[in-house]
């Protein structure tokens, strides 16, 4: 499987909708990689290897090979310009089949799979173009369903209002409206590691309104003076964050409108009232958003020294690390120590669930009180009103 990638792509719409000068700033920057991205990009590819195989056999009559029975087989794709391998473990394997099985419940007789599907929606959005994961399209009842498998499991990612997949539903609806037949699309997000799942509809005529707000935002990407607007959704995967003005400007409005009066330190740390509400939520409101930024820089610094640049101020040096046993010493610790070379632990309830009954396990096993987290009020998470009889409980 390999992806191009449109300067307008689908799965970078939540940074360019969101800032158009983002496109310009990233321009002339590399694309970079990292073991998460490899990871994700594997897992694309054996999800993809076991739908096509699933289609394929289902027009012969035959049996498909699953996720599950490609435990210990080698995939190997594209990623950029190098290509990548790893061999499928039970772990991938279990989860991808998680999200394969989600994607062929909702084929019905009168509807037809597509797998990583490319879909243009240039007319929307210059050179738009992006290759969905999976759609299912039911000629019968009309609905459009859309796939989109997220392998990562840092962030976690919702349906509703989606971008990335509603570009794609743009790019099917271009496809199939002379049918005439398509009446919703229903976007799924699937998320396994973290056992996130939803789905979200939208209908053709809200669709057809959000594709002329992406071609404005796209035509305004496209000029010199196009603005950047910092925030945490669009820096968040933006390339261009560590050399990006403004965002320091506003990391910098941010602490100057909470701390009035920086040169006088004694006087903030003496006086506890210094910091009202309103600044104390402005600044837990961009908490995550000027932590990304100043990692970000201090990952620019970093890199620039590993390719050999001076960078006045700063310096690399070996980091502290533990000893590890060499090749040889399974061996000869079996040899000096018997079984005491080896300590022995309860397998994790995953594992035992595959091997024992569910009423077994549940008599076996509690689940104890989640840590209090501090979240938006956006979070769908019901909130902890009644703290004092909550930490009683504890």
């Amino acid at each position: 499987m390999t992806k191009k990638h449109s300067k307008f792509s689908a799965s970078g719409s939540s940074r360019w909708l969101n800032c158009p000068g983002s496109v310009i700033a990233e321009s002339n920057l590399k694309n970079k990689t990292s073991k998460f991205a490899e990871e994700g990009t594997l897992a694309h590819e054996l999800a993809e290897t076991c739908l096509t195989g699933y289609k394929n056999s289902s027009s012969l009559n035959n049996d498909y090979k699953s996720a599950i029975d490609r435990i210990g087989e080698t995939i190997t794709c594209k990623l950029g310009e190098n290509t990548i391998s790893t061999l499928v473990t039970k772990e991938m394997a279990e989860y991808v089949q998680e999200y394969v099985d989600y994607v062929l419940a909702h084929e019905t007789d009168n509807s037809q799979l597509y797998i990583e599907e490319k879909v243009d929606f240039s007319n929307a959005v210059p050179e738009g173009f992006g290759t969905l994961d999976a759609a299912i399209f039911d000629y019968k009842s009309g609905v459009c369903h859309i796939f989109d498998l997220k392998y990562g499991k840092g962030v976690s990612v919702y349906a509703e209002e989606n971008t990335q997949s509603m570009l794609y539903a743009l790019g099917l609806y271009n496809d199939f409206k002379c049918l005439d037949v398509i009446r919703d699309f229903k976007i799924h997000i699937v998320q396994p590691r973290i056992n996130n799942c939803s789905s979200w509809n939208i209908s053709v005529k809200d669709l057809i309104k959000f594709g002329k707000f992406a071609s404005e935002k796209a035509r305004e990407a496209l000029k010199p003076n196009a603005p950047r607007i910092p925030g945490e959704k669009q820096c968040k995967w933006c390339k261009a964050k560590h050399n990006c003005p403004a965002l320091m400007k506003f990391t910098e409005e941010i602490i100057l409108e909470s701390f009035e009066n920086l040169n006088d330190k004694k006087e903030i740390i003496k006086d506890s009232d210094k910091l009202n509400k309103n600044q104390i939520k402005l600044i837990v409101d961009n908490k995550k958003l000027i932590e990304d930024f100043l990692k970000s820089v201090e990952d620019h610094v970093y890199d620039k020294l590993c390719e050999g640049e001076n960078f006045k101020g700063y310096k690399l040096v070996e980091g502290r690390s533990n000893r590890k046993w060499n090749d040889d010493a399974e061996k000869v610790l079996k040899e000096e120590l018997g079984e005491d070379a080896y300590q022995k632990k309860l397998i994790t309830i995953t594992s035992a669930s595959k091997k024992i009954k569910k009423d077994k396990i549940d008599s076996l096993t509690y689940k104890p009180k989640g840590e209090l987290k501090l979240v938006p009020d956006s979070d769908k998470r019901k909130s902890i009103d009644d703290i004092k009889n909550y930490f009683d409980k504890i």
